[in-house]
């Protein structure tokens, strides 16, 4: 079984605190040694820049997580921007995993329709529209209600990055710019990472019209493994630690909602510190797969929730 991955800020850590993905004993949930473990093919690599910076300051920011990526591009890793590179890291004889930049929320564009194309040129092949906070876009989950949808320039960015081959993720992405995305796109959308609003009642998890919205115009929906995510209260004293279990049972629900052929693996990992208690990072990808399995998911439902599906999302929105 290969494994593939839509959202983790590893490359983010490896930036900022200068730790190795490729070392076996890095602090990092994901390294290069787990990932061959795990037979990971694939991972989108999260260029997040925090709220406080807008602007050339976010711009150069992101510039900083991708020179990182990049750094690491050699015999381990190989940039995927293509289907044809998608195609070259999926196959089993490859010796390189495949990584993606990936925005996530569109402030280092600074509203600026010519910075997607430079973006573009250094490999980002998917873009957050938002983060929690409101950005050139729209308002992220964040912020308090009553939200404000797409931007004109958000309006005119979602065409462009359609064009181009870009995903559009509406993750961190709340009611009403949600909608308004869902009017416009003319090919399959993601929600990255996220939880189930129906199972943890929070802004930031999709509800079930947002899962079938993704479901109905094929695309893709990746469950993440933040605590708070996916178990309610979870960081309130007294408020048992989540597991599997709990990861499990919104995967369960998303593919009741959405099918089982739209959902898959968004983990997060190492965009937050206090983990599930049997999943605190990929070395421990087997408990949520024998976890799955418990629940009656078959070997062929597996393939597709830990790698296939998000590979075959990924083959129909790059260029």
């Amino acid at each position: 079984m290969i494994y593939a991955d839509a959202h983790a800020d590893t490359f983010y850590e490896a930036a900022l605190k200068g730790h190795d993905p490729r070392a076996e004993g890095s602090p990092l949930h994901i390294n290069l040694p787990r990932m061959r473990r795990a037979n990971q093919r694939l991972q989108v690599c999260s260029v997040f820049t925090p709220a406080r910076y807008c602007g050339i300051e976010a711009t150069s920011f992101a510039d900083r997580i991708i020179d990182c990526i990049d750094a690491n591009v050699g015999v381990d890793f190989a940039k995927v921007g293509s289907r044809k590179d998608l195609e070259r890291v999926a196959k089993a004889s490859s010796l390189r995993i495949g990584l993606i930049p990936w925005l996530e929320g569109a402030s280092p564009l600074a509203g600026d329709m010519a910075k997607l194309d430079e973006f573009f040129a250094r490999g980002v092949r998917g873009i957050g529209l938002t983060h929690n906070h409101r950005n050139e876009v729209a308002d992220g989950c964040g912020c308090a209600e009553p939200r404000n949808g797409l931007s004109d320039f958000g309006r005119k960015l979602v065409g462009e990055m359609e064009r181009r081959g870009i995903a559009v993720d509406c993750a961190h992405l709340p009611q009403p710019a949600f909608d308004e995305v869902m009017d416009l796109i003319k090919r399959a959308p993601c929600i990255s990472h996220t939880g189930c609003r129906a199972l943890v009642g929070i802004v930031r998890n999709a509800d079930d019209a947002m899962l079938r919205s993704i479901a109905e115009r094929d695309g893709f929906i990746g469950i993440d493994f933040y605590p708070g995510h996916v178990l309610g209260d979870a960081f309130k004293p007294g408020t048992r630690r989540a597991t599997c279990e709990d990861v499990a049972a919104h995967v369960l629900h998303a593919i009741k909602v959405a099918g089982i052929e739209h959902v898959g693996i968004g983990s997060d990992f190492d965009g937050f510190e206090d983990t599930c208690a049997d999943l605190k990072h990929l070395g421990d990808i087997d408990n949520l797969q024998r976890t799955l399995g418990a629940h009656g998911l078959n070997d062929s439902a597996l393939e597709r929730i830990f790698g296939a599906n998000l590979l075959a999302y990924l083959e129909r929105v790059l260029p």
